[in-house]
């Protein structure tokens, strides 16, 4: 495998609007389940 075959396998193509849109919205959901488990058991703590 030359090196022109690597890069061209590595070649990067720019987000659509839609995708970033959709990592936004996931990074955004993950964090505010984080902060509403981190709340519930502060609330709630176990033992």
């Amino acid at each position: 495998m030359s090196d022109k075959d690597l890069r061209e396998g590595l070649a990067h193509e720019p987000l659509l609007p839609i995708e970033k849109k959709l990592i936004g919205w996931s990074l955004g959901i993950g964090i505010g389940l984080l902060a509403v488990l981190a709340v519930v058991s502060r609330l709630f703590p176990v033992g």
